[in-house]
């Protein structure tokens, strides 16, 4: 799969920019020809010829387009739906419509070329050579709503690092679970905090190698998976619905101290209205800051989870790391099972 870091190398022409790109190309335009030959046909060659450079800029640009289009279609799902995310239409639409951008081009030209190289008049020549190129700069103003649309898109995308992977975990939980804290203690690395497009949160990323089959991807969304989706604008709730195809599972983390900010039901209430939404993912849950917390109110929400919901937690402490090797164990256990062609 490609990677986000790729859709750098691409940088999206606005019509203003192609239009002076062109336009200065033309300018320095002229054909050495003997100066026996008649100046209608330099006239002629000269306009042939700038209507050829015209014309390859303008189809460079759409190939380009059209290459950056099948590069996020070639990168992991996930992205494709941020794309749609922010454009609301997918990818094929815009390849669609770029191809018949080039195929509206590729006609043009050639009429164009037929009609400058048959004229006999310096009339007809130059009228043919006007329209010519009104006509291909108006293939890409007439477009120019979906070129600023892909612009934007391609820039968000290519600033998120690479969160594909052997499996890609996200983590969940309201705000001051310990989350964070969690990512970095399970990775044993500096986790990279990137923008999340088209939005005002960021991601945190950390992997996990298991050597020598690959890696897991661990994923902290704050502002994204800490609250219930009900109370979430359109655009978090998009991005809800976008991390569902990039999850291969959840750590869904509670705080259960009396110190914590969110009461046991509010972060009972953020977890039903996730599992909702990704139940199909397998899903971890732990119980964070046991350090400081109360062995009979531990024991107590165990039970309760175990009774009412089936699940079996595990009783973790980021902070000091215990339990994290258990934590780690499962992950590598999932992550094999699901890679079970390379053991």
């Amino acid at each position: 799969m490609e990677k986000p870091e790729k859709l750098k190398k691409y940088y999206v022409k606005t019509y203003e920019e192609l239009y002076e790109t062109i336009n200065n190309r033309l300018k320095t335009i002229s054909i050495p020809l003997p100066s026996k030959r008649k100046p209608f046909l330099v006239l002629k060659y000269t306009l042939r010829a700038k209507l050829n450079t015209a014309y390859n800029i303008l189809l460079n640009e759409i190939d380009k387009n059209i290459e950056l289009l099948n590069t996020i279609k070639n990168m992991h799902p996930f992205y494709g739906e941020l794309f749609k995310l922010e454009t609301g239409r997918d990818l094929d639409f815009y390849i669609k419509r770029f191809k018949r951008m080039k195929r509206i081009t590729i006609n043009i030209y050639r009429e164009h070329y037929a009609l400058i190289r048959n004229s006999s008049e310096k009339e007809d020549l130059v009228k043919a050579f006007r329209s010519g190129i009104g006509r291909l700069f108006s293939v890409y103003r007439r477009n120019q709503k979906i070129i600023l649309e892909l612009k934007k898109a391609a820039k968000e995308l290519s600033k998120l690092p690479d969160i594909t992977g052997g499996y890609i975990v996200i983590i969940a939980g309201m705000p001051q679970v310990g989350k964070s804290t969690l990512l970095s203690r399970l990775t044993r690395a500096k986790p990279k905090i990137s923008p999340f497009p088209f939005t005002t949160k960021n991601v945190i990323v950390g992997h996990l190698n298991v050597e020598p089959y690959g890696k897991i991807t661990l994923i902290d969304t704050p502002g994204i998976l800490d609250r219930p989706l009900e109370e979430k604008n359109l655009v978090e709730t998009k991005a809800v619905l976008a991390i569902k195809y990039l999850a291969d599972a959840l750590i869904y983390v509670f705080d259960v101290n009396p110190q914590s900010y969110y009461s046991f039901n509010e972060q009972l209430n953020v977890y039903n209205s996730i599992k909702e939404y990704l139940g199909d993912k397998e899903i971890i849950i732990l119980i964070n800051k046991i350090d400081i917390t109360p062995s009979e109110t531990l024991e107590e929400r165990i039970e309760i989870l175990k009774r009412n919901y089936g699940i079996d937690p595990i009783p973790v402490s980021a902070i000091r790391g215990d339990n994290l090797d258990l934590v780690r164990e499962k992950l590598i256990n999932m992550f094999m099972e699901k890679n079970q062609h390379l053991q």
